[in-house]
């Protein structure tokens, strides 16, 4: 047997398909109701929903059974828990979506290669659509987010952090939330791969001046330029990814011939990446 095979019972086993589904237990029930309730009412966020002992009431159940399907809201990033205060409605920030990003990394159901294939695919659309609805004030911060950046160039934390902001910013420049949603938590799952300080910040000169070619592509309010430039920008990061798996004699796992993509330590295969 290979060591490395699970043995476990899993999605992989076909008696695992053949198992009925499993019946929701009360917790799941009730969060379920919950959600309809609090969609129901137009809730927003900042609201705050009924306590404990008042939805319990309602809802025929021990505060206990409240208590765990808050916790599953929690985890759905639809309430936030506070200390004093309950259920307090939350913002939607894609949270819940890098959690299952992680997991399926984690559980290498997934490779970071195909994740970074799926940016590559939808973030230049992005880009292109941010050319054509942008604002003043999106140019202004995307601006202000490249110069904080490239005023630091040795200040690895501050880079990465305006990198990643900078790629965040663009995406709410199109105007849908949808799009922020996607890449959030995409970033998020960036942001902890980027471990190798050194690594990333030698190839900064070169996201620098991608960055700048993206800046100007949107400003110019020239979807096709601003499409190409982030295009270029992932793709160069793409293949230095190949070079330092092709140097460490690994190949990704996962990626397409012409879209190798940065890896995290999570899995076979992965490495650090370069920028982005």
């Amino acid at each position: 047997m290979d060591p490395m095979q699970p043995t476990g019972t899993g999605a992989s086993d076909p008696s695992a398909r053949d198992l009925p589904p499993r019946p929701p237990r009360l917790p799941e029930v009730v969060a379920e109701r919950l959600q309809a309730d609090l969609l129901a009412q137009g809730l927003r966020p900042g609201d705050r929903l009924p306590t404990e002992a008042q939805l319990a009431t309602r809802h025929g159940v021990s505060r206990t059974v409240i208590r765990e399907a808050g916790r599953i809201l929690d985890q759905r990033g639809l309430v936030d828990i506070r200390p004093g205060r309950g259920m307090v409605v939350a913002m939607p920030d894609g949270s819940a979506i890098a959690r299952h990003y992680a997991l399926m990394l984690g559980m290498n159901t997934a490779t970071f290669q195909q994740l970074m294939e799926t940016r590559l695919v939808i973030e230049a659309e992005i880009a292109a659509l941010a050319a054509e609805r942008r604002s003043a004030d999106d140019v202004a911060e995307m601006r202000a987010s490249l110069e904080r950046a490239e005023g630091h160039p040795d200040d690895y934390r501050r880079c990465l952090e305006e990198d990643m902001r900078f790629h965040e910013l663009m995406a709410r420049a199109n105007g849908n939330p949808f799009f922020s949603w996607f890449m959030n938590p995409v970033n998020e799952c960036l942001r902890e791969s980027y471990k190798d300080a050194r690594t990333y910040l030698a190839s900064l000169s070169d996201t620098f001046g991608e960055h700048r070619a993206i800046l100007d592509a949107i400003e110019a309010r020239d979807p096709d330029a601003a499409r190409e430039a982030v295009r270029a920008h992932l793709r160069r990061v793409l293949a230095q990814q190949r070079e330092l798996l092709a140097r460490d004699g690994r190949t990704p796992e996962g990626a397409a011939p012409d879209a190798a993509a940065p890896g995290a330590a999570s899995g076979p295969g992965d490495g650090p990446p370069e920028g982005g």
